[in-house]
């Protein structure tokens, strides 16, 4: 009985309805193409990405809806799958800056020395290892090597023989002149009397500490007053009047000293140098005493002499 009502009550809504829907669509029943459509930046942007990456793609893209694309790392529902080639997103980082970091630092804790930051060991050749300079030895030896008596007019030969021999430290490799600076210094005085000495007065000379002559770095072995040998240096002296330097006629020694010592240090670079600091020896020190008799300037005299010894030093090299 209230079936006619109810219906063209209806009735009455659908027209309602359908008016409303005309209202909120104009275009409705003017439809065109898709292709004909006015199109939006949204719109615009999803068009872009299809040509792009694809239609497939583009429609996973859309589906995971408005907060964009996501990279591989971060797809969800991905466990205990295996992703297919197709399947990986073209945009974003493989691996992202995150998992780079990650991965990065497992590497650095992966280093043999097994601590975080170390820096890999370099594969071929290591750099050589310079041997420890050990401390050498000095052996010194001399002894007197000239006449036993002198006379004003004669040819006689006044002097001593001595030998002053670094010895590396044992065990060592390294060339002993390679290793140490090794010099000799002399000091000496003498009265003597030469052709113009007024009534036989002795002339008298000195010098102070100086380094003598070839007895230094780079030791020139060529003319027989150093062998350099690869555990030794050694000095080969003959102080005195001696050889070339022979008392010869008009000339006579009333006395003479010389003293000598040695300095040794760690060669510095591959270079000669005396500066401090340095081991230093004792001083050991030549005499030779001769009584002139201004009476009888013809005769001859006897020669005093004293040879400064043997010695040994276990050298003490400064740090």
């Amino acid at each position: 009985m209230c079936a006619v009502p109810l219906r063209k009550d209806r009735e009455e809504a659908e027209v309602a309805t359908n008016a409303n829907r005309r209202a909120a669509d104009p275009d409705r029943g003017q439809r065109v193409a898709p292709e004909l459509r006015p199109v939006n930046p949204a719109m615009a942007m999803a068009m872009a990405m299809q040509r792009s990456v694809g239609n497939a793609t583009l429609g996973r893209m859309i589906a995971q809806g408005p907060a964009g694309p996501k990279v591989p790392h971060a797809a969800p529902g991905t466990r205990g799958k295996k992703r297919t080639q197709d399947e990986v997103v073209e945009r974003g980082e493989s691996p992202p800056a995150n998992q780079q970091k990650t991965e990065a630092g497992a590497a650095t804790r992966a280093t043999r020395s097994g601590k975080a930051g170390a820096t890999p060991s370099v594969k071929g050749k290591e750099k050589q290892v310079e041997e420890e300079i050990g401390n050498p030895t000095l052996v010194f030896t001399s002894r007197y090597d000239g006449d036993e008596e002198q006379s004003l007019n004669g040819d006689n030969n006044i002097g001593f023989e001595q030998t002053a021999t670094l010895r590396r430290a044992d065990g060592m490799q390294t060339p002993a002149a390679d290793a140490y600076d090794f010099w000799q210094e002399v000091s000496d005085e003498s009265r003597q009397i030469i052709p113009a000495s007024v009534n036989y007065r002795p002339k008298k000379s000195s010098r102070a500490w100086v380094v003598d002559g070839p007895f230094h770095p780079p030791y020139n072995d060529e003319d027989g007053n150093i062998i350099n040998a690869a555990d030794r240096i050694t000095f080969v002296d003959n102080p005195g009047f001696s050889t070339t330097t022979r008392m010869s006629a008009g000339y006579f020694l009333v006395d003479y000293t010389v003293r000598f010592r040695w300095k040794v240090r760690k060669k510095q670079g591959g270079r000669f140098t005396k500066a401090e600091p340095f081991w230093a020896s004792d001083e050991m020190v030549h005499r030779v005493t001769s009584a002139f008799d201004a009476e009888n300037p013809e005769e001859a005299v006897q020669v005093n002499h004293h040879a400064a010894g043997n010695r040994t030093w276990n050298v003490q090299l400064p740090n």
